[in-house]
């Protein structure tokens, strides 16, 4: 069956020159480091409980995927204890 309406595109915004999501200035270091620490646990989660339903070359290739995930995760705790003391 021939969809009627088409699929809106994925990145418009109703105003031009705005952006869905921003960084806001004077937003503490230590509670952005926080928020990027959960984001990629919430990646490397989310990549992990998918790599369990696949196998062969494409398990492989989601695992460096999650790998690098848990070294960004890594480093980005590790600034967090840093800025912290």
């Amino acid at each position: 069956m021939k969809k009627i309406v088409p699929d809106p595109p994925l990145f418009t915004c109703a105003h031009q020159g705005t952006s869905l999501f921003a960084i806001n200035p004077g937003v503490p270091v230590q509670d952005a480091l926080k928020h990027a620490s959960l984001l990629l646990k919430g990646a490397e989660l989310t990549a992990d409980d998918i790599r369990s339903h696949l196998s062969g070359f494409e398990a492989e290739q989601l695992w460096c995927v999650i790998h690098g995930v848990e070294l960004a995760r890594g480093l980005v705790d590790a600034l967090i204890t840093e800025t912290h003391t």
